[in-house]
């Protein structure tokens, strides 16, 4: 039952990432406009910031629902199915709001606007039509609905003279009645669930600092596993991150709530308390931290190389909030560091909020951008580099103690595992220069085509069994996510050592391998790699 779930949480995760990876561009992009919009800014400027800004809000983040619903569906999909996951997801979303809106219009219960519009009426206005106000919990769904039942039935085969209706086009003979159903029963049904979700929102909230600690405490603990994505992502754009009115609108879920106070700085007199979830110093102090903990109690003659590894590693992390290629330095190295370092991420989340810096940061790029577009009498970001050097220096002398406390052979001590410090040696063979050794090898074994790949690309997919062994592969920020057929095929010494990987996680058929921001440039190869392979089945051995 726990492997089922775990599984099922893994699919869930890699689905809903795909969306959300575009929500951190769009709230870049919405950050620059709101400083155009700055009323010291000339007016041309001003009105292209208005411009833009109105485009995108109302655009991207005022329809999450449905790029949900679209994403999620995609994502899960096989991959032969894909194309039309995306059709049916829209089509799917479009008739549950007609089906729903008729329902409620046959049942004679739709709401009339009171002076706040349909505000508090438990119904709302989606792509103009009237329906039961889910929020993106309805994307949510249907996009989970529309990716299962695809992967369920669509291969489903008729007799020759139906067979345009077989297939995936069965699948929607079946979604049309099923959706309809369900459009129906959520008039009955939502209204309950909705004051479920507002009573946790009500206890969460009473929790004041405390719940951010908890939030910040878990968010890491479950980032192994990769479903911290169940913590954040529904406190980011469901009820369950709050709810706040702003300029006439409602909003729900923190980072929607943040992009609306950032859009309308006249309308706030006071930045809404969900804001705390998006002030992070996770990926900006933290990880200097670490690194000078490193650093500091490894031999003084390792502390070049050490350096040299230490380096990239924060630099990445501070501009593209991507910390998994040096926390997976430790996470698996010792347990009981990583809890440490848990508990510090709960603590400045906490001291955080305590001290009530109240603008959207988890890059440095975004906090410098951020810090500039909303007034600091409302964000009080002149507190940041304050808190910046407190939380660098918590996470560093709580590293250099444990370390101590427990000789943990953290990388460059002399009881530390030297396979990631002699790498550093040949670090400035860069893959490019591989490629290119590779593409002179003459053997007789390869032949000139396979050369173009290089040997991180072919070690992948040698450690994961060879290309008949992979069912399906996605990536993440950071990540490439693969389900295996085998397990009993896997070459895991190969994956770990000979892949450029900071870590491997394997929970049952599913394997995660962390290779950091240039994930997806690796997982194009192995696609381009497994291409070739299926049209060149002799060369799969090699």
């Amino acid at each position: 039952m726990k492997g089922k779930f775990m599984k099922s949480a893994n699919v869930f995760s890699r689905a809903i990432i795909q969306p959300v990876m575009f929500m951190a561009v769009t709230g870049i992009i919405l950050s620059v406009c709101a400083i155009l919009k700055l009323d010291l800014m000339p007016t041309i400027l001003k009105d292209t910031g208005n411009f833009i800004y109105n485009i995108l809000s109302s655009g991207m983040i005022g329809q999450l629902s449905c790029i949900f619903c679209v994403g999620i569906a995609t994502a899960l999909a096989k991959p032969k199915y894909k194309t039309d996951a995306a059709i049916l997801g829209i089509v799917t979303y479009l008739i549950f709001l007609f089906a729903n809106n008729s329902w409620l219009q046959l049942t004679h219960r739709l709401a009339k606007p009171n002076s706040q519009g349909l505000f508090g009426t438990g119904q709302n206005m989606v792509f103009g039509i009237q329906v039961t106000d889910m929020g993106v919990f309805l994307g949510i769904i249907l996009g989970i609905l529309v990716g299962w039942m695809v992967n369920k039935w669509g291969n489903i085969k008729l007799h020759k003279y139906l067979s345009p209706y077989a297939g995936t086009k069965s699948v929607y003979i079946i979604l049309v009645f099923v959706t309809i159903l369900f459009a129906i029963a959520i008039t009955y049904v939502w209204p309950a669930v909705n004051w479920v979700i507002e009573n946790i929102v009500k206890v969460m909230s009473t929790t004041g600092s405390i719940g951010f600690f908890f939030y910040g405490f878990l968010n890491r603990m479950l980032l192994p596993v990769g479903l911290h994505h169940f913590l954040w992502m529904p406190l980011f754009y469901t009820p369950l991150g709050g709810t706040a009115r702003i300029a006439g609108k409602l909003y729900t879920g923190a980072f929607n709530i943040w992009l609306a106070e950032l859009g309308n700085p006249s309308h706030i007199t006071a930045m809404h308390q969900s804001i705390g979830y998006l002030s992070n110093f996770g990926s900006i102090s933290l990880p200097i931290g670490i690194a000078f903990a490193f650093w500091k109690m490894s031999e003084p003659k390792n502390r070049q190389k050490v350096a040299a590894i230490l380096i990239p590693t924060v630099t990445t992390a501070f501009l593209a909030g991507v910390t998994e290629p040096l926390e997976f330095m430790f996470l698996f190295l010792s347990p009981l560091l990583w809890l440490a370092h848990s508990v510090v991420y709960g603590i400045s989340l906490f001291l955080t909020n305590i001290v009530g810096i109240d603008i959207q940061f988890d890059t440095g790029i975004n906090m410098i951008i951020n810090s500039f577009a909303f007034p600091a009498r409302l964000g009080h970001q002149y507190l940041i580099p304050i808190m910046f050097v407190v939380t660098g220096l918590l996470e560093y002398f709580v590293f250099v103690f444990m370390i101590k406390r427990f000789n943990i052979p953290t990388i460059g001590r002399a009881n530390a595992d030297e396979t990631l410090l002699n790498g550093a040696e040949s670090e400035d063979e860069s893959v490019e220069q591989a490629e290119e050794k590779l593409a002179q090898t003459d053997s007789a074994t390869e032949s000139a085509d396979t050369a173009k790949f290089d040997n991180q690309t072919k070690n992948i997919v040698a450690g994961l069994g060879g290309p008949e062994n992979i069912d399906e592969m996605i990536n993440c920020y950071t990540r490439l996510r693969v389900d295996v057929k085998d397990t009993n095929k896997l070459d895991m010494d190969l994956l770990k050592h000979k892949t450029g990987t900071k870590g491997v996680m394997q929970d049952g058929n599913n394997i995660q391998i962390v290779f950091g921001v240039d994930v997806e440039s690796i997982h194009d190869k192995v696609d381009e790699y497994l291409d070739y392979l299926k049209k060149h089945p002799s060369e799969s051995g090699k």
